[in-house]
Parts: C-alpha cells; structure tokens; sequence
C-alpha cells in the first residue's frame, strides 16, 4: 500500500510539472492590453492609442511611448517592468499626475540606443512597489510623453487571474496569505518541426508546379477576386516556389495589393506521384470576438526562408506597423505547424514591430538559443 501511495505521488508530480499548452488570450483594459501565450508568459502594455486612422502612416502621438509588465507563469516565474521612450529620459522626468515618481536608482537600468529610452527592471519587490504607486493615478508623464493609466489595474489582475496568483504573494493586484508554491508550473511549450534547410527546386520545375498550380486551382483563386493577372501589381506581390521536402513544395501566389502590403495565396504542391495542388491551412489562434479561427491560406506580407524553412507572415495596421501581427510556420511532412507568433490591436507604442508574443514553441525557443 505504501508503495501505491508513493507511485501515484510520482505520477501526480510529473502530470504537475508538464502542465499542457494554454490557450492564448487578448484582452484590452482602457489604454491597455493584456496578451497572454501558450506557455501562459503574461504580457501588460499600456500606450497612448492612435486607431483614429489605421491607414495612416503618421507616428503614434504623445511622444511614443509605452509602459509594460511582463511575467512568465509558474511559482518563480522572472517578471519584468519596462519603460521605453522614443527620446531621452531620466528618472526625474516620471511623474505621476504631476508627482514625482520615487523609484531607487541602484534597482532600475536605464539605457539609450539609437534613440530609444529604456527604464527596466526584473525585482519582484521593486515591481510592486512601482505598480503600487501607479494603480491609482491617471498618466505617467515622461518628459513630454505620457502613458495613460487607466486599464492599468484591470490588465495587471487578468495577468494575475491566468496565471493563478491571485489570492497569493506573488499576485502584483489581488494579494493574499497564498504562498508561491500554490501557483501552477508554467505549460511546457508544444513540440514543433525543427528548422532545416530548403529543397533546392530547378528553374524548370518550379515553372511547372507554378502552371500547374494556376491552371489546378483556377476556381479557387477567382474566387479569392486576385487581381494578379495586372501584371503591374503582380509585379509588386510575393510570388514563388519553394521545396519543402523530396515529396511536396509550397507555392506562394500574388493576390491583391493594398497601399503598403500585399497578400498572397498558399499551396501544398506535390512534387512527385499523386495528389493534387491544394491550398495549404495555416492554424491560428483565435484571439478576437467574431474570429472564425479558419486555417486560412492567405497571408499578407509573405516570406519563405530558405535556410530554415520557415513560412512567415506579417501584417501591418498601419503603414509604420504600429499596430499588426505576424506568424511563423513549418512544415512536418504533412502539414504546416505553427511555431510562433504575435499580435497588437491597438495602434501605438514606442517601437513600430514590438508586438506581444501570442505563441511559441519549442522549435522557436531552439533558434533562439542558437542566434
């Protein structure tokens, strides 16, 4: 009986440190976000928001700047508060509603490069108390920026809630008497396809998986209202192929072209035996109200890199990417696998590009590594 009791503890502390993928979230709270991935790493951020005009090339305004918290899950999961401005800044620049903020020089690390700002750091005790001074004001003023505060408290306790602080020590909100042992092992990131270099295709052969795709896939792509056969904007659009093993290639296809970005049709091409030019599914997760969360096979702003493998996208809001999203796929033999991920719907920020992670993967954290 002992040794039962001891084999089914076992097995309750592996299922317990292996805690599955979760599901990814967004959420906006006022002028602020809240973005949480699979792996449960909590990202709040918070910026004035300019999604007046989402065609609009002009930079955010009140001086770009924006505010975050982020924190990975788990009982000691690293968390970090960051403050990045597009100028120069010093710590007697910060006021909060017209006060000056007191933060202690020696725990924070303020860096400028190329232009941007950055106030950091990655002390638990010191991001409370930051948080604690700012949860009931109404502007961060930084210099001639600002950063809006409400949202603030609202996001910080969503990151707290998914996380399963709240109630405990660790919570930077809703604190409690729970100790950080209550809070759940972070989610292991899933599995993905390695990265690995191109199949090398011949001229001629991409010549005829492309007619073949066009001519197999006639209806499909009509039905899309391409209007790549303008071969002015056809020009303008990511259009080839490339080998993605001895057996299958992807095509990627011109679609239609908007004012700075293009989109473009994907296939599954075989390169040998049966079978027939199909449009690829290219999983997503489903983020926002109304999302159908369909495995499209159109994407926006295309690229395959050949070294590794990789099919990636990348979606502007606006013209200076302020606001977007971008994926990162890989192909396992059968189909394409997501390996990483991210996402911003508000307009804003310091730095066009510097979205939230919504997902990563093993493959991804693998590269990573290596750079």
């Amino acid at each position: 009986m002992k040794n039962l009791r001891m084999l089914w503890s076992f097995l309750f502390l592996i299922a317990a440190g292996t805690a599955q993928a979760a599901t990814p979230s967004y959420d906006s709270y006022g002028s602020w976000l809240i973005a949480c991935d699979n792996v449960l790493t909590c990202e709040a951020k918070g910026f004035v928001q300019d999604n007046d005009d989402v065609t609009s090339d002009s930079a955010p305004v009140n001086g770009a700047v924006d505010l975050r918290f982020i924190r990975a899950a788990g009982p000691g999961g690293l968390i970090q508060a960051r403050l990045t401005a597009g100028f120069p800044f010093g710590l007697t620049d910060l006021r909060v509603d017209g006060r000056p903020l007191l933060l202690d020089r020696s725990a924070w690390t303020l860096t400028t490069q190329d232009g941007i700002s950055t106030l950091s750091t990655k002390r638990p005790e010191v991001v409370a108390a930051f948080v604690a001074q700012l949860r009931d004001g109404t502007t961060l003023q930084v210099g001639d920026g600002s950063v809006p505060l409400n949202g603030l408290s609202a996001a910080l306790l969503h990151m707290d809630d998914r996380q399963g602080r709240v109630g405990g020590v660790t919570a930077l909100i809703r604190t409690g008497l729970k100790s950080a042992s209550a809070v759940p092992p972070a989610p292991l990131p899933p599995s993905a396809p390695p990265a690995h270099r191109s199949s090398v295709l011949s001229g001629r052969e991409r010549d005829r998986l492309m007619a073949w795709t066009v001519k197999a896939q006639a209806q499909f792509i009509k039905k899309q209202a391409c209007d790549r056969l303008d071969k002015e904007t056809d020009s303008l659009l990511e259009t080839g192929v490339y080998g993605l093993d001895k057996n299958n290639a992807v095509v990627l296809l011109g679609c239609s072209m908007a004012a700075y970005q293009g989109t473009s049709l994907v296939f599954v091409v075989p390169r040998t035996g049966n079978g027939q030019p199909e449009p690829a599914s290219l999983p997503s997760p489903v983020l926002i109200k109304g999302d159908t969360g369909d495995e499209g096979s159109m994407v926006t702003s295309p690229d395959f890199d050949v070294a590794t493998g990789t099919l990636a996208d990348f979606y502007k809001g606006i013209g200076l990417a302020y606001c977007g999203g971008s994926h990162e796929w890989r192909w396992d033999g059968h189909r394409f696998v997501l390996t990483g991920m991210t996402f911003q719907l508000g307009c804003g920020g310091s730095m066009s590009g510097d979205w939230p992670v919504l997902y990563r993967s093993k493959a991804q954290l693998r590269d990573q590594k290596k750079e």
